[in-house]
C-alpha cells in the first residue's frame, strides 16, 4: 500500500469518527425504583349571610265593671346570621421515581370551557386554525424526582385532550407547568385566592380569577413510599 494511499484511508477514518454518534448514558431523571405518592386536595370555603325581620304582635283585651277596654302590643324582631361552608376533595396517583402519572380532572368541559382552551390552543399553535373541537377533557400530568434529603421535585403539567371531527389529539401545555420541591410527606400550598398559578392551570382546576366571599386552596403532598 502506497504512503499516499494510507494517508487517504487514515483520513477517511477520522472523518466517520467525527460524524458517527456516540451513545452516552446521561442520567436526566433520577430513577431509584421507589415510588412517590402525589396527592392534590382541593378546599373551598363559602361565607354567607343573611337578614331578616319578623313582626310580633298580640292584643290584650281587659273587662272591667261596665266596661270593655283593647288594648294592643306589638314588637319586632330582627334575626341575622352568618354561615360558613366547607367543601374539600382530593385526588391522588402514584407514581414511580422519574416516571409521569396522570390525573383526570374533568373528562367532559363545559362548552364555555371548550371555547376558552380551544382558542388559547389555535393562538400558541399547538393546533390548526379551523378545526372545531367537540369534546374537551382535562388532566395534569404528575413528574415526581426524589430528591437528597428526603425531598421531592414534582412538576404538574396541564394537559388537554380533544376529540374533533377528523379525530382528536393530546396537547401538553408546558408553558404553564408548575414545579414544586416539598419534603417527603409534608404538605404544601401551592395555589389559591392569591396564588399566582398560570391562567391555563387555574382553569383547568376550576379557580376563578376574582375571589369574592369565596376562598379556594389547592395543597399538594408527596409522599416516599
Amino acid at each position: 500500500m502506497t504512503g499516499s494511499r494510507r494517508r487517504s484511508l487514515v483520513g477517511t477514518a477520522l472523518v466517520l469518527a467525527a460524524i458517527a454518534p456516540v451513545a452516552v448514558s446521561l442520567p436526566l431523571h433520577a430513577q431509584s425504583g421507589r415510588q412517590v405518592k402525589v396527592l392534590l386536595e382541593f378546599k373551598q370555603q363559602t361565607q354567607g349571610s343573611s337578614q331578616g325581620a319578623q313582626g310580633q304582635g298580640s292584643v290584650i283585651v281587659q273587662e272591667r265593671r261596665g266596661d270593655t277596654r283593647v288594648r294592643g302590643r306589638g314588637g319586632l324582631a330582627v334575626e341575622e346570621s352568618t354561615s360558613r361552608v366547607t367543601r374539600s376533595s382530593g385526588l391522588f396517583t402514584v407514581v414511580q421515581d422519574g416516571g409521569v402519572g396522570s390525573i383526570m380532572v374533568a373528562q367532559d368541559v363545559p362548552a364555555p370551557q371548550v371555547a376558552y382552551y380551544h382558542d388559547y390552543a389555535t393562538g400558541k399553535g399547538y393546533v390548526a386554525q379551523g378545526v372545531a373541537w367537540q369534546r374537551v377533557g382535562t388532566a395534569l400530568a404528575v413528574r415526581p424526582v426524589i430528591l437528597p434529603g428526603n425531598q421531592v421535585r414534582v412538576t404538574l403539567t396541564p394537559v388537554i385532550s380533544y376529540v374533533a371531527p377528523g379525530g382528536g389529539g393530546t396537547i401538553d401545555v408546558v408553558e404553564a407547568a408548575t414545579d414544586v420541591v416539598v419534603p417527603s410527606g409534608a404538605r404544601l400550598q401551592i395555589g389559591g385566592s392569591t396564588g399566582s398559578l398560570h391562567a391555563v392551570t387555574r382553569q383547568v382546576l376550576g379557580y376563578r380569577s376574582q375571589q369574592t366571599s369565596e376562598e379556594s386552596a389547592l395543597t399538594l403532598t408527596a409522599t416516599i413510599q
